[in-house]
């Protein structure tokens, strides 16, 4: 099975996020289901290596990814400032208190210095909706800024586990009811195999196994999963002023 889904891998022209951040969560996902076919019908699996290169063809393995992405995409914008880019933009705020003080000073001085323009702390107490767009434009212009270093800096790496979490967590709907299938399929095979079924045990070990993964989808698949992976993305990506913040600072304090 891993040397399929491998097949597919190497068929795709996906860079290394398209591959670990979307495609990977959307095979996870329907992974019951192939497993299942895998272990009871082992000689339709067997051709699976053939379709593999058919489904990459037609572009399923694409839109698998796509799909991922959008319910990835759609998360964040029903989870707003808890994740994302939102969650990056509220850490450099005045009221945010996960950042150190005097390490949200040097991120300001550095994105101030480069033309960014960002609130005091009486703007932001006065509108705060304005200040979080100005945090919201700093951290794209972040983004932007830093994407060539990414992978040197290991915000590449964040990235990709940010991406992973959020695009599972979106697609979990799909996971239960795809697994929820699987398990009734296998319950059904079993029972109809009988207990004398040479498969009978790799049947309940599988249903098993199935129950299993569902108990991870409902209880660790969650919020606090993506929103800890983000939390890193953004620290991670914010960390990125260091690389000159202090230079900017001391010449925002001696006032040149």
């Amino acid at each position: 099975m891993a040397m399929a889904i491998e097949a597919i891998m190497k068929e795709l022209n996906f860079d290394r996020y398209d591959r670990n951040a979307r495609l990977r969560p959307a095979l996870f996902t329907i992974l019951p289901m192939l497993v299942l076919v895998a272990i009871w019908y082992p000689k339709i699996w067997s051709l699976f290596g053939a379709l593999a290169s058919l489904l990459v063809t037609c572009g399923v393995t694409f839109l698998l990814a796509q799909l991922a992405r959008q319910r990835g995409r759609r998360l964040e914008d029903r989870w707003k400032s808890a994740i994302g880019r939102s969650h990056s933009a509220k850490l450099l705020s005045y009221d945010d208190p996960t950042l150190p003080a005097a390490t949200k000073a040097r991120y300001h001085a550095y994105l101030s210095s480069h033309g960014v323009v960002l609130p005091t702390v009486q703007q932001e107490r006065r509108d705060a909706a304005k200040a979080h767009d100005q945090y919201l434009s700093a951290v794209i212009w972040l983004l932007e800024h830093t994407r060539q270093n990414a992978s040197k800096s290991l915000l590449l790496d964040e990235n990709i586990a940010y991406g992973f979490r959020r695009n599972l967590r979106g697609l979990k709907p799909f996971a239960l009811i795809i697994l929820a299938v699987a398990l009734a399929a296998d319950v059904a095979l079993v029972w109809w195999g009988g207990w004398t079924s040479p498969k009978l045990e790799t049947g309940v070990v599988l249903g098993g196994g199935l129950a299993l993964v569902a108990l991870i989808w409902i209880f660790y698949i969650t919020k606090p999963f993506v929103e800890d992976a983000s939390l890193a993305y953004g620290q991670r990506l914010l960390a990125q002023c260091e690389l000159t913040g202090a230079t900017a600072y001391a010449q925002v304090l001696s006032g040149s």
